[in-house]
């Protein structure tokens, strides 16, 4: 058996460990602060059985002040036990009633759940939380119908008889009340949508006659309110989009006259003016990073682009082009880009700065020359390094077998010893004398990446 499988149940078994560790130490908790009501609370909740002398033992046993339980604890203890069991049972009903499920009392009575922590039963509990949860199923379908914008009446009649089919109780008070709720979503959403699609508010007399002649309930006020509280995000946002799509306000005010569109020319304008503050300073910006000032050419060609020229315009351009270009033109950035070898469009920068650019910019080129050189050299120092190391090893043992040779008392001296010790001998200092060469190289190879460390820190430093 492998350790694996041998300790493979305790491995399963570890969540349900500490599980249990985590349930101890909340008990212990609890008792520190003494609630015996909320104790009672969460036994009953947790569905086992009232059992207040081994809760005290318990708590005699863990807590750190050793303090007896306070004068009623015991009576506390059964209260809140009791309330706990009520909700236990009374959530099951209300889970059950809200899926628009019929009572499943009979079920949770016989679950293993119940029998394994031998729960106290409550019918009264479960069937109060069932009435709850089926009133909220009835709720929410009456809400969906009336969100849905259909008639209170046939939808009413259609659920009694769902109900009727389910053997389901029909709670017609809460489908009612749900139903109000969803049809003044419904008058609120259409408020909103025609708000948002630019549709004026005298749509209202069609969509009222409509739900009329449906038999849906009419709320003017709720269609009305949302109407107006969209409208003017509708002219904000047609001001955002105008700005830098070629149209204005008189184009919008001269349409929305036409089809009887309530207008906001303050808000539309604050947008509008808004978006191409926006503009202008982004395109400024976006020019000042490594491209020439072109304020004149991008005005020329506003019209063609869709945007408009604005009193500020050149103000905007002017401050963001100058920040990005001061930004732009500076060494360092000019070093990185000569690192990069990405480009740098000096031309751009002032006059007294463009000598120091272009030093820096070569300076980083160089920069980045040097470091492959000094890699190189890096490489070279490990790769010599290995091969001494290697060497180092072979000369050792080699001479570790002269050693014992001579050392060896019983050992025949012969002219095929002799030969053979020579040719070791010979070995032994062929390898010495490569092993001290590839110690120059060594040298070599470090005093060259210490040469070109200097070299890269010299070109860092003087591009200023």
């Amino acid at each position: 058996m492998n350790y694996l499988t041998r300790f493979r149940p305790l491995i399963l078994a570890l969540p349900l460990l500490l599980a249990g560790c985590q349930s101890t130490m909340q008990r212990i908790a609890d008792c520190k602060v003494g609630d015996w009501a909320a104790i009672g609370h969460k036994d009953g909740v947790a569905g086992e059985p009232a059992d207040y002398i081994e809760r005290k033992e318990f708590c005699d046993d863990h807590a750190d002040d050793k303090k007896p339980a306070a004068i009623g604890a015991e009576a506390q203890y059964t209260a809140g036990w009791a309330q706990g069991n009520w909700d236990l049972w009374s959530q099951l009903g209300q889970n059950d009633g809200g899926k628009g499920l019929q009572a499943q009392y009979e079920a949770h009575a016989a679950s293993d759940e119940v029998r394994k922590h031998k729960t106290p039963l409550n019918r009264p509990a479960y069937d109060a939380g069932w009435a709850i949860g089926n009133s909220e199923y009835w709720k929410n379908q009456g809400k969906h119908a009336g969100t849905d914008g259909q008639p209170l009446a046939t939808q009413k009649d259609a659920a009694r008889a769902r109900a009727a089919g389910m053997q389901l109780r029909f709670d017609e008070a809460a489908y009612t009340n749900g139903w109000q709720i969803g049809n003044r979503t419904f008058w609120q959403d259409a408020g909103y949508t025609d708000a948002r699609n630019g549709t004026p508010d005298s749509e209202f007399r069609q969509r009222a006659s409509a739900a009329r002649s449906a038999g849906v309930q009419v709320q003017e006020e709720v269609y009305r309110a949302a109407w107006n509280a969209e409208i003017v995000n509708y002219w904000r946002n047609l001001g955002t989009q105008d700005a830098v799509s070629g149209k204005d306000f008189a184009m919008r005010s001269k349409e929305a006259r036409a089809k009887g569109l309530k207008i906001f020319e303050s808000e539309y304008r604050q947008a509008w003016e808004a978006r191409l503050t926006d503009y202008w300073r982004q395109a400024g910006a976006d020019d000042g990073y490594g491209k020439p000032f072109q304020l004149d050419d991008r005005i020329a060609n506003a019209g063609r682009n869709g945007v408009f020229v604005i009193a500020a315009t050149r103000e905007l351009y002017t401050a963001a082009w100058d920040d990005q270009n001061a930004k732009y033109c500076v060494p360092e950035n000019a070093f990185e880009r000569g690192r990069a070898n990405s480009g740098m469009a000096v031309d751009v920068c002032r006059v007294e700065l463009r000598n120091q650019l272009k030093h820096a910019y070569v300076s980083g080129q160089d920069y980045e020359i040097t470091a492959a050189k000094r890699q190189q050299a890096i490489n070279d120092v490990n790769e010599i390094s290995g091969r001494l190391s290697d060497l180092h090893h072979r000369l050792n043992r080699l001479e570790r077998e002269i050693r014992s040779n001579l050392e060896a008392k019983d050992r025949v001296i012969t002219d095929d010893t002799r030969k053979q010790d020579a040719r070791r001998e010979q070995e032994r200092r062929d390898l010495s004398d490569y092993a001290q060469r590839l110690e120059r190289q060594l040298d070599d190879a470090r005093r060259w990446v210490e040469r070109h460390d200097q070299q890269m820190q010299r070109l860092r430093r003087e591009i200023y």
